[in-house]
């Protein structure tokens, strides 16, 4: 069975799937959490996320994960732009197929009930906007490209993307 760095890849980068979020409710301006199922990659998830109705976890989490989906949109609309030789090309495609896999962790805890690592999702997921952010605000600068200084291998392999893989892997299509 092949892996989740390479089932992502294969989806939103070889074949191109057109841009799309995948909150349709966001439980922050509404009531409900509602992510919408990606064939093969995650299950859809609905729940209540009003704060006197679930853990201050879930909450926070409502935020990244809305914040994780602008950005993916965001990086998928915009990336068609950015020549294939830019080095921003390549760590921005390597941050957005690791928010899909966020996206499917997150689906993960939440259908396995164990809200305890939940908080854990919430450290990693924060690393991951906040290296996201930075990078694209660089790339929209066109500054000169300077990896991140955040030690982020311990994210990508919470999400269950290796580091290593992934770069290898989009090394082969750029």
């Amino acid at each position: 069975m092949m892996n989740i760095s390479r089932r992502i890849i294969e989806k939103y980068i070889i074949n191109d799937a057109k841009c799309c979020k995948f909150v349709s409710k966001d439980g922050i301006t509404t009531q409900e959490l509602a992510i919408e199922k990606v064939d093969g990659i995650f299950d859809s998830v609905r729940m209540n996320a009003r704060p006197e109705s679930t853990l201050p976890a879930v909450v926070r989490a409502c935020g990244i994960l809305k914040n994780l989906d602008d950005y993916q949109y965001i990086v998928c609309s915009e990336i068609r732009g950015i020549p294939d030789s830019s080095p921003y090309k390549k760590i921005l495609q390597k941050y957005r197929v690791t928010i899909v896999a966020a996206f499917a962790r997150f689906v993960m805890i939440i259908r396995s009930k164990v809200m305890t690592v939940l908080q854990e999702w919430i450290h990693f997921a924060q690393i991951l906007l906040e290296v996201l952010s930075d990078t694209l605000a660089k790339a929209r600068l066109k500054t000169d490209f300077k990896p991140s200084n955040e030690p982020t291998g311990l994210m990508f392999d919470y999400f269950g993307m290796p580091e290593k893989e992934v770069d290898d892997l989009l090394e082969r299509i750029y």
